[in-house]
């Protein structure tokens, strides 16, 4: 069985990303003393902040919506109440769904790998990231689907690599996880026997027995050479 990551793997998370919180710039905090690209710098480390908080349960998957924003707007010298700090963030998260896609060789790869289980392992809210499958048009191409918030355990925590594995009622060592965060991704599930497959889609200087630049080079691989020594993916 062949599990995935979501976010930065199959769903162009950061382009999205990056046009919504521009958007939001332009409608929301024009005055602010940041230009819109030191903002967008400032969203994704305040962002991560309290989404760090949510994945170790301090934080619910709503509260850490009202705080990223209320700190951000706190650093501008404005106290926003939750209910603003709600409706400000439901300006973004429309942005931020109108420009969700996956990358382009996402489809093209699901469609060939068609004859192997496929499976969802991510972090994140269960209800937005299932929408996130569905809204891309991925979703039914996979048997299971497994996310942090349905379980209340987050990557890189190996349980949620084992419960995911339970669930298919595979074996551990049975089953291929594909993923772009060597820490989160690839090591813990390779702790537990998984082969992990790093997806190195900015070149990054790292080195990994089984690394793969695009998702062609993973449907290759599957279809023409499946497990042999040739393709460095063993």
């Amino acid at each position: 069985m062949i599990f995935f990551d979501l976010d930065e793997t199959l769903f162009d998370f950061k382009a999205a990303e990056y046009l919504a919180v521009n958007d939001f710039f332009t409608q929301c905090v024009e005055q602010s003393k940041l230009n819109a690209d030191d903002f967008y710098q400032l969203w994704c480390e305040v962002g991560k902040t309290h989404f760090d908080r949510f994945l170790r349960g301090e934080l619910t998957f709503e509260q850490q919506k009202i705080e990223r924003v209320q700190e951000i707007f706190h650093r501008s010298g404005v106290q926003l109440s939750d209910v603003h700090a709600q409706e400000y963030f439901q300006i973004y998260l429309n942005c931020f769904e109108e420009n969700w896609k996956t990358f382009d060789d996402v489809i093209p790869a699901l469609t060939a790998l068609g004859n192997h289980r496929l499976g969802i392992i991510t972090n994140g809210d269960s209800a937005q990231q299932r929408q996130k499958l569905e809204k891309i048009g991925i979703i039914d191409y996979f048997q299971v689907i497994v996310t942090a918030g349905d379980i209340g355990i987050s990557k890189p925590n190996t349980e949620i690599f084992e419960y995911a594995c339970r669930l298919a009622e595979e074996n551990p060592a049975d089953c291929y996880y594909v993923g772009d965060n060597m820490d989160s991704d690839i090591i813990p599930c390779e702790k537990i026997k998984m082969r992990g497959i790093w997806l190195n889609r900015k070149n990054k200087n790292k080195n990994h027995t089984r690394t793969i630049n695009n998702m062609e080079e993973l449907q290759n691989y599957f279809i023409n050479e499946s497990v042999t020594s040739k393709s460095g993916l063993v």
